[in-house]
């Protein structure tokens, strides 16, 4: 897997420090909010206003975890919380992780749809099953949009996280925490393999640093939350409105998280 620098870049460049309250702008919180405002006065915009509020549910969820994972690290390290309770509540954070993520695609999965050029041809109800619809014919891809399909098909990224997912949902995948004081260490277990090995985040050939993991994906997400939302902004007409935010004190956390991973997979130079 080769990381990529520019996403990881436009999620830095989402996230802002005002006076040590840090806080998410750009173009997808834009659209959540005009999206919002319009939906008051306009039936076209209330199907599009409840996903996105859907979708930002799963965002703060999402930063929630980030936030909880890295104050129980903390207790954990300063011998504030024992090392069962630490290993319990790591491991479901990080399954809920998974499952927040999978959720907060259905819901994308639905905006698109919605605001497609066909809407009702339209009937995949789960990003992976969208990607496999669209692969079929260029017919669907018409039915979508060719703006929409190709960012949907873009989206290779997610497939590794939907596999882990189900790996921990469907079929008796186990997550296993890893006892290494500052450091948030997982690995997750079908049988005899390992579900999760990507070099650039692994802290060792075997374990997985959630940090890094999580700062990765998180990225992605951002970064392509703003392609989709521009897609859909250009699409509805939809012009700024103000300039919105979203505050919350994971954004700090993933913040570092973010620039861990970019800085070990661009080190600088000498």
């Amino acid at each position: 897997m080769t990381i990529g620098k520019e996403k990881l870049k436009t999620a830095l460049s989402l996230i802002h420090n005002d006076g040590g309250s840090y806080l998410l702008s750009g173009r997808f919180v834009d659209l959540s909010f005009v999206a919002h405002v319009k939906s008051a006065h306009d039936v076209k915009f209330r199907k599009p206003n409840r996903y996105l509020k859907f979708i930002q549910e799963h965002l703060w969820n999402l930063e929630t975890i980030v936030l909880r994972l890295a104050w129980q690290k903390d207790l954990w390290s300063k011998g504030k919380l024992d090392e069962i309770s630490w290993m319990i509540f790591a491991k479901c954070d990080i399954n809920y992780f998974h499952v927040e993520f999978r959720s907060l695609f259905d819901h994308l999965t639905k905006l698109v749809s919605t605001v497609s050029d066909s809407p009702g041809q339209v009937k995949s109800r789960s990003f992976h099953k969208l990607k496999n619809w669209l692969a079929k014919s260029d017919q669907n891809v018409r039915n979508l949009g060719r703006d929409l399909a190709k960012l949907v098909l873009s989206c290779g990224w997610f497939d590794d996280l939907k596999t882990i997912r189900e790996s921990i949902i469907h079929k008796g995948g186990f997550t296993l925490v890893f006892l290494e004081k500052n450091r948030i260490l997982f690995q997750v277990h079908e049988g005899i393999s390992r579900k999760v090995l990507i070099p650039e985040v692994m802290f060792n050939e075997n374990v997985v640093d959630f940090e890094l993991y999580a700062g990765l994906y998180l990225s992605y997400l951002l970064a392509y939350l703003e392609e989709i939302s521009e897609a859909i902004s250009n699409r509805l007409d939809l012009k700024s409105m103000g300039n919105p935010r979203n505050y919350h004190s994971g954004l700090r956390i993933l913040n570092d998280w973010i620039k861990q991973v970019l800085n070990l997979a661009y080190p600088k130079k000498p």
